[in-house]
């Protein structure tokens, strides 16, 4: 197989219905917002990727994808970009993933929800993804990106509504108390968020505001770490039975 077969990526959820699973692959579906992956828009981005990465090749999505694939030798590693968004909205596209039996699911939200009332809700409708994931597909492993919450540049003050600081704060408490009580991998992303030089790419404030190459290095490297210790630990149980 050449190296280039070895990662594939299917980019619309229209393309589910046709998608079709061989043997060596290892598929990964992503559900996230514009920092796993955003289409061309006249005047403010000019390709697909994760927003603020240069290429989709320097998005968090494709160096995880990379390092899986390095970890993974002899499986095709397939990305897929699934529904996404509020998870409200992410959940109503599991039943057009199901098709896709994926190894692992990574959920990457939380920014459309830091405001009120908004956040109010989000615990409970992001538990309900989880649980409704884990339910649909029960042997896959899934693992939830924190919140993205820079503060380092005084014109990401006009990207958010006033009062996101203080909910993306709340929210990341939310999405590591779920993923304790549910048993999946937490990914904080906020220790990278405020150091100046994962952000800064882009043609506005508001693609500045998204993780540059830099940080998306960052997102993909705390991604693989707790996926190596998720992945261990699920062969580890897989085994007792055994």
């Amino acid at each position: 197989m050449e190296p280039k077969d070895k990662l594939s990526f299917v980019a619309k959820e229209s393309d589910l219905s046709s998608f079709v699973r061989q043997a060596d692959d290892y598929v990964i579906l992503f559900k996230g917002n514009s920092i796993t992956s955003h289409g061309i828009r006249e005047n403010l981005w000019d390709h697909v990727s994760g927003m603020a990465a240069s290429s989709a090749s320097m998005d968090y999505v494709h160096r995880f994808a990379e390092m899986v694939r390095g970890f993974l030798p002899g499986r095709r590693i397939r990305i897929v970009i699934g529904r996404g968004g509020r998870p409200a909205l992410s959940v109503q596209g599991i039943d057009a993933e199901r098709a896709l039996r994926p190894d692992l699911i990574v959920i990457q939200n939380g920014e459309h929800s830091a405001f009120r009332p908004e956040v109010e809700n989000f615990g409970s409708a992001h538990e309900t993804l989880v649980t409704a994931l884990q339910h649909a597909f029960p042997s896959a492993l899934i693992l939830s990106v924190g919140i993205w919450n820079p503060r380092c540049r005084e014109e990401f003050a006009s990207c958010c509504a006033p009062e996101y600081d203080e909910c993306a704060k709340a929210i990341e408490q939310m999405q590591r108390r779920i993923a304790e009580k549910t048993g999946i991998g937490f990914v904080p992303v906020s220790p990278y968020e405020n150091d100046p030089s994962n952000t800064g790419y882009g043609s506005s404030p508001g693609v500045r505001w998204h993780p540059n190459d830099n940080g998306m290095k960052c997102y993909a490297e705390a991604l693989f770490r707790v996926f190596l210790r998720e992945f261990a630990e699920k062969r580890a149980g897989d085994c007792k039975f055994f």
